[in-house]
């Protein structure tokens, strides 16, 4: 079935091979398009609107005093920009949403040819293209950036920008490249444990070595003033601490305020803690002897040695690097508290890239992704009656918390016989679609 399917779309015998990839794009396009005009998810994009407006009339100076922002910098500047347009054009609330909308889109489709590239140089471009392709129309990718108006898709092709510079043994740049993604939202920094994996597996105790990364670190830093300090307002401790200091500290009581914010076991996210009961329930809670925040912290502990395991098994190659990327990033969200609802959206990127070399993966391709688009839907659909919060014992929402409890016990599994104890199937780096 797979063999026709790509023989069907794909022949590098075909003449109308580059016809039929242009079609394609531009019917996705104008799809995307089209539906990035639905009704936005109004709670978000009702800041997103005001903050834009705000940056592109009084710039970023008292950005973070005038308003109540637990969001990165970095994202600000395309809500800067974003504001500068809508200004210029006068447009109306509905179109400055949907200008906003675009900046997610635009990183899908980069994303999705980030898949292609480096299925290309896995010499696998056939089902490469076709794995890009589905990505693009994925619900679960969809629903965040087109509909609800989220912008989780930018920090994930950031997140895949980096993993595709450490296959070219751009190191340094892979690094300040995920000092960005930390820098757009928080959340990239989860995926830590494989980068520093990545940058220092090969690192060897030289001259060189150290020099590159003392050029990286004042590079890194050089970076995170520039994109920082339009932003920045002295803290509490300005007086306290060195001037260079406080910009630094001021990005950690920034993140840590996001962190109170919503001081839950789970905020909305069908994960373990809202079928235990944690919905909106303080994480510092009692919970079998310890507390649901102690409990995260251990599972998730856990579960990320376990994703170690599994890219050091797969020798670091492109397949582990992304299964073992999306192990950790699924993970984090159904382990850890205070997760929000479209904190699983990074890993569908990475298990895309995964099921390009094994199609089994397929099947769990698409249970993420519907794990993904029922989360949100849900809470879309209710936030028209003005509701925002599951009740704690909602039955729809506890139904599917055990779905994508069984999405993640079959993506441990598959990462055991992948890596671990590979099967008759799974020999060498990869499996071949076409030897099928």
């Amino acid at each position: 079935m797979t063999e026709t399917f790509l023989n069907s779309f794909y022949s590098r015998n075909d003449k109308h091979y580059c016809k039929r990839i242009t079609l394609s794009v531009s019917i996705i396009v104008i799809f995307r398009i089209l539906i990035s005009c639905i009704e936005p998810y109004y709670i978000d994009m009702a800041g997103y609107v005001a903050w834009s407006k705000y940056l592109a009339i009084h710039g970023p100076s008292q950005f973070y005093s005038m308003f109540h922002v637990v969001y990165a910098p970095f994202f600000q500047y395309f809500l800067w920009f974003t504001g500068e347009i809508a200004n210029l054009l006068s447009v109306t609330f509905g179109l400055h949403a949907f200008l906003i909308k675009l900046w997610s889109v635009l990183f899908e489709f980069i994303g999705a040819w980030l898949i292609y590239v480096l299925s290309k140089k896995a010499q696998k471009p056939e089902i490469g293209i076709i794995m890009a392709f589905i990505y693009l129309i994925n619900p679960g990718v969809y629903i965040n950036s087109s509909i609800w108006g989220q912008f989780d898709s930018i920090p994930a092709t950031m997140l895949l920008g980096v993993i595709a510079l450490f296959e070219c043994k751009k190191n340094n740049l892979a690094a300040l490249l995920y000092l960005v993604a930390v820098l757009t939202k928080p959340q990239s920094g989860l995926l830590l444990p494989v980068v520093l994996y990545l940058y220092f597996k090969d690192f060897r105790v030289d001259i060189r070595s150290f020099k590159r990364l003392a050029i990286v670190i004042v590079t890194g830093l050089l970076l995170y003033y520039a994109i920082v300090l339009p932003f920045y307002n002295p803290t509490s401790l300005a007086d306290k601490i060195p001037g260079f200091i406080d910009p630094l500290y001021w990005l950690f009581e920034l993140y840590f305020s996001s962190v109170k914010d919503y001081p839950f076991a789970t905020a909305n996210a069908f994960n373990l803690w809202f079928i235990l009961g944690g919905q909106i329930q303080p994480d510092n809670l009692p919970f079998l002897g310890l507390s649901y925040i102690v409990w995260g912290y251990i599972l998730t502990a856990a579960a990320i040695i376990y994703a170690i395991t599994c890219l050091v098994k797969g020798k670091a190659s492109l397949y582990s690097i992304a299964y073992s990327s999306y192990l950790v990033l699924f993970s984090t969200f159904f382990f850890m508290t205070r997760m929000h609802e479209r904190y699983l959206l990074p890993a569908i990127i990475f298990i895309a890239l995964a099921t390009v070399f094994e199609n089994k993966h397929l099947l769990l391709f698409a249970l993420v992704s519907f794990s993904v688009f029922i989360n949100h839907s849900y809470l879309y659909i209710i936030s028209f009656e003005k509701v925002y919060w599951i009740d704690r014992w909602d039955g729809f929402a506890i139904l599917f918390s055990f779905f994508t409890l069984l999405t993640y016990v079959l993506s441990i599994y598959q990462g055991y016989r992948a890596f671990i104890r590979p099967g008759k199937c799974l020999k060498g780096e990869y499996y071949d679609w076409e030897d099928k």
